[in-house]
C-alpha cells in the first residue's frame, strides 16, 4: 500500500504541468504511457486482491508465546511531567520517562520498544522526542516511527547483539494540547494515563510527579483524582500535594494495569486545540468511465451480498403447518434452540426440559431471590444432554452424568461462571449438531468469493484512475480510507456468509414441526382440550393435560409465550407447586419460579473470557468525561500508550 501510495507521487511528477514551459495539451501522458501505466497497475491490484485474500484466509498469529520477546518485567516506570501554558494559552507539556526493564540472562532482547500515542481526543499532540538516554546520562541510539496510533520508539542494540538483566530507558519528549475541557465536570482537565494498558509485562513499581508552571498554580480548583488498574478500572489511588504540584505512586501491577490522574483547572485556564482544517476538495469536471465501474462494483458486491444473506435462510417445504402437541422425535431442546434462532433460551429451555424429565428439581431460596438446581435422575440422558447436565454440577469439562451424586445443589451465582460456561459449551455443541444430523449446511462458499472480487474491483478501478491521470488527492483519499474500508467489508460480509447456515429439506421438515408447536402453544384452551381428544380417541383427564402442558413448558420458552403457558399449568397446579420446583417459602408455583425472572437469572450468567493479549497496535483510548472529581476509570485520559520487547 505504502508503494502504491509512493507510485501515485512519482506519477504527479512526472506530469508536465502548464505554466513549467509546457502546454495545457501536455497534462495528459501518451498513449503508450497509459498502455505501460495499466498494465503495471492492473499487476499491482492483483498483488493487492492476493494479499487481502490471504491475509483473511491465514490464522491470526498470537501476539507472543512463552519464551519470545516480550518475556521480560519492568521493575520500576517513573514519570515526571511539566505542565505549562504556552504565549497562545495552550498547554504544553514535558515528559520524562524512566523505564527500568529486567531481561533475561539468555540472548533473547536487543531492547525496548515504547509505544506513545501521538493524538488525544481527536487532535495531534505534535509528539517530539528529544532524546533517549540510559541513568546516566549517556545517549541511547533511537528510531522512531508511527505505529497505528502511535510513535514507536525503538531503542535497541545493533543486530547480533543482546541486552541483559537490568537495564534503563529515559525518555524525553514533548507535546501540546494535553489539556481538555469537559462538560460533566465543567472544569480544564490535564487527564492523563502514566505508562498506559498497552504492555504485556507486570511492573515492580510506578510512580509520577507532576510539577506546574507558577502562573497555573492559581487555577487549581483543588480537585483531583488517580486511578489504577486494568482499562475501565475505577480503582483509586492516592495523589499527593507537593509545592509545586503532585505526585502518585503504586506497586506490584499486573500486565495491562494503568496508573491515570486527573487535575482539575477552572474553565477557560487552556486554549482549546483548533479544529483540524480540512483539505480543499477536489472536483473532476469529468467522470471517467473507472470511477463508475467501481462504483457499479460495489453496488454489485452489495447486491450480491444481500441477495446470499436472503438466499441463505434455506429450503422451505411449503406445507402448511399443522399444530402439533408434541415435540419433534429424537431433537433435543437445545438442537430446537438452533433451528429457531433462539440460541439465548437454550440454557434456560434446556434446564426447564430437564426438570419436567425429573432429572433435576429447580430451587428458588424466598428469602435471598437466589435460583439454583439440585440432582435427581442422572440416567437417559443422550451424550450432549450427559455433558452439560456434568458441568452443571461438577463444572468440569469431560465429565459425564454418571459422576453427579443425587441431591447434588448448585446455587447461581452471580460472581460464577460455571453456568455461562455451561450455557456456551451447550450451545456450541448444539450448533455442531445441526450440522453434523444434516439439519442445516454452510452457505456456498462462491457467494463469498464473488462479493470480495466485487469488492476488491471497486477499489482497484478507481486508483487505475488515479494513477492513469496524477490526482494524488483522490489517490490519497482512497488509501487512506477505501482500503481501511475495503478490509472491514470484506471481513464483515465473509463473517455474515460464512457463519450464515442454511435449513436443509431435512431440517424444513423439523422446524414445520416446531412451527405447528407453537400454533398448539397459542391456541385458546378448548381448541387444545379438543385436539387432545382427537389424538387420543378418549375424554382427556387433568392428568394428561399437566403432562402435555408440562413437557410444552421449555418450548413454550423458545416461542415468547412463558409467562402464558405457565399461568396455563398454575390453573392446574392451583395451590400447588410440582414436584420437579423447590420452593423455600412455600409459594405458589407461579411466585415460586417466575419463568421470565428465572430465564433473565440464567441468561445474565457471566462467562470466562480469555485476556486479550494483543501487541498493543491497536490505538489509544481517551474517555470524553472527566476525571478529577472521582468519577473517572483508569485509561481514561490521555498519554499511556503501551511498550514491546524487541
Amino acid at each position: 500500500m505504502a508503494r502504491l501510495g509512493h507510485m501515485g507521487r512519482n506519477q504527479n511528477d512526472l506530469i508536465p504541468r502548464a505554466g513549467r514551459g509546457g502546454s495545457v495539451s501536455t497534462i495528459f501522458p501518451s498513449q503508450r504511457s497509459i498502455t505501460r501505466r495499466i498494465t503495471t497497475t492492473l499487476l499491482a491490484a492483483i498483488i493487492l486482491g492476493f494479499t487481502v485474500i490471504a491475509g483473511l484466509a491465514l490464522p491470526a498469529t498470537p501476539a507472543f508465546a512463552a519464551g519470545d520477546v516480550d518475556d521480560f518485567e519492568i521493575a520500576s516506570f517513573h514519570a515526571d511531567y511539566t505542565l505549562g501554558r504556552d504565549a497562545e494559552g495552550r498547554s504544553t507539556l514535558t515528559t520524562i520517562e524512566h523505564i527500568v526493564a529486567v531481561f533475561p540472562e539468555y540472548d533473547q532482547n536487543r531492547g525496548l520498544i515504547r509505544d506513545i500515542p501521538r493524538d488525544y481526543l481527536g487532535h495531534d499532540t505534535d509528539l517530539q522526542v528529544l532524546s533517549v538516554t540510559n541513568e546516566r546520562g549517556a545517549p541511547r541510539t533511537f528510531t522512531t516511527e508511527p505505529y497505528g496510533d502511535f510513535l514507536a520508539v525503538t531503542m535497541a542494540v545493533p543486530e547480533g547483539q543482546f541486552v541483559h538483566g537490568e537495564q534503563h530507558y529515559v525518555i524525553e519528549y514533548t507535546q501540546r494540547d494535553v489539556t481538555h475541557f469537559f462538560a460533566d465536570t465543567g472544569v480544564d482537565e490535564f487527564y492523563w494515563d502514566v505508562n498506559g494498558t498497552e504492555w504485556a509485562q507486570p511492573f515492580g513499581s510506578i510512580s509520577a510527579s507532576v510539577t506546574l508552571s507558577p502562573e497555573l498554580e492559581s487555577s487549581l480548583t483543588g480537585a483531583a483524582s488517580c486511578y489504577l488498574g486494568v482499562f475501565g478500572s475505577t480503582q483509586t489511588c492516592e495523589l499527593q500535594r507537593t509545592g509545586t504540584g503532585f505526585t502518585a505512586e503504586a506497586n506490584d501491577l499486573g500486565p495491562r494495569e494503568n496508573m491515570s490522574f486527573a487535575l482539575a483547572f477552572t474553565a477557560g485556564t487552556f486554549a482549546q486545540a483548533p479544529e483540524p482544517v480540512a483539505p480543499p476538495q477536489h472536483f473532476l469536471q469529468q467522470v471517467p468511465l473507472m470511477l463508475w465501474a467501481g462504483a457499479a462494483s460495489f453496488i454489485a458486491a452489495i447486491a450480491t451480498f444481500g441477495t446470499a444473506l436472503v438466499r441463505g435462510r434455506g429450503a422451505k417445504t411449503g406445507r402448511a403447518i399443522i399444530a402439533q402437541y408434541e415435540p419433534p422425535h429424537d431433537v433435543s431442546v437445545a438442537v430446537s434452540a438452533q433451528l429457531l434462532k433462539q440460541k439465548r433460551q437454550t440454557m434456560t429451555a434446556t434446564l426447564l426440559d430437564f426438570a419436567v424429565r425429573r432429572k433435576l428439581r429447580l430451587l428458588h431460596h424466598a428469602e435471598t431471590n437466589q435460583y439454583g438446581i439440585a440432582a435427581l435422575d442422572n440416567t437417559g440422558l443422550d451424550s450432549a444432554e450427559s455433558r452439560t447436565y456434568a458441568r452443571l454440577f461438577t463444572g468440569k469439562n469431560g465429565s459425564t452424568a454418571a459422576s453427579v451424586a443425587p441431591h447434588t445443589v448448585f446455587w447461581f451465582e452471580r460472581t460464577s461462571t460455571r453456568l455461562g460456561d455451561a450455557a456456551a459449551d451447550l450451545t456450541r455443541r448444539a450448533s455442531a449438531e445441526v450440522t453434523k444430523r444434516g439439519l442445516m449446511k454452510r452457505a456456498n462458499g462462491t457467494a463469498i468469493v464473488v462479493v470480495i472480487v466485487l469488492f476488491l474491483l471497486a477499489l482497484a478501478l478507481p486508483v487505475l484512475h488515479t494513477i492513469i491521470f496524477g490526482d494524488a488527492l483522490l489517490m490519497t483519499v482512497l488509501l487512506a480510507v477505501g482500503i481501511n474500508l475495503l478490509v472491514w467489508l470484506i471481513i464483515g460480509a465473509a463473517f455474515a456468509l460464512g457463519v450464515q447456515r442454511r435449513l436443509t429439506p431435512e431440517g424444513a421438515l423439523v422446524r414445520d414441526h416446531l412451527q405447528g408447536l407453537r400454533e398448539y402453544i397459542r391456541l385458546a384452551e378448548a381448541d387444545r382440550i379438543r385436539m387432545l381428544q382427537s389424538a387420543s380417541g378418549a375424554e382427556v383427564d387433568a392428568n394428561l393435560v399437566v403432562k402435555v402442558y408440562e413437557r410444552l413448558l421449555p418450548y413454550a420458552v423458545l416461542f415468547g409465550f412463558e409467562k402464558e403457558w405457565q399461568g396455563e399449568l398454575a390453573r392446574y397446579y392451583r395451590e400447588s407447586t410440582p414436584d420437579w420446583v423447590y420452593d423455600s417459602g412455600g409459594n405458589t408455583f407461579s411466585h415460586a419460579l417466575p419463568i421470565a425472572l428465572f430465564a433473565q437469572s440464567v441468561n445474565s450468567s457471566p462467562v470466562t473470557r480469555t485476556q486479550y493479549s494483543g501487541s498493543g497496535s491497536g490505538g489509544s483510548f481517551s474517555s470524553s468525561m472527566g476525571g478529577s472529581s472521582g468519577g473517572g476509570i483508569s485509561g481514561g485520559g490521555g498519554g499511556g500508550g503501551g511498550g514491546r520487547g524487541i
